[in-house]
């Protein structure tokens, strides 16, 4: 073996052995919230979500909010969501025709004058 062989395995099996620890029999300590936890809600917010429910047979009318997170929204417009919905204004419409029963969801994007767009999730429980 090389010299650099012989330095680099020990070197190796030393670095494995400090990230990787060695086994004790005491089990693992429970992660603990720090100070700096609320940085993955800055990082990332999860949409505002509005619920509604649906009975087989009759549209569904929703009037959307006129904020999200403090900011007017100015416009919303319909990026994917079951067949037959639609937006129009500040409403949402739904004709549940041929839907099948569970949690049906929409997503929205909802402008703003003086923001990034944001997000707005329906999620609307059809009943037969």
């Amino acid at each position: 073996m090389t010299l650099l062989r012989r330095a680099f395995l020990p070197a190796l099996a030393a670095g494995l052995l400090g990230v990787m620890g060695f086994q004790t029999d005491s089990p693992p300590t429970p992660f603990e919230s720090g100070g700096s936890s609320r940085v993955a809600s800055v990082l990332f917010r999860p949409p505002d979500t509005v619920r509604a429910s649906a009975d087989a047979g009759t549209p569904l009318i929703l009037t959307l909010p006129e904020s999200l997170s403090g900011r007017s929204v100015t416009h919303y417009a319909l990026l994917r969501g079951p067949a037959l919905s639609g937006v129009a204004g500040r409403s949402f419409t739904w004709i549940p025709k041929g839907a099948a029963p569970g949690v049906h969801r929409a997503l929205l994007r909802a402008e703003s004058e003086d923001a990034p767009p944001d997000t707005l999730v329906v999620q609307i429980r059809f009943r037969p």
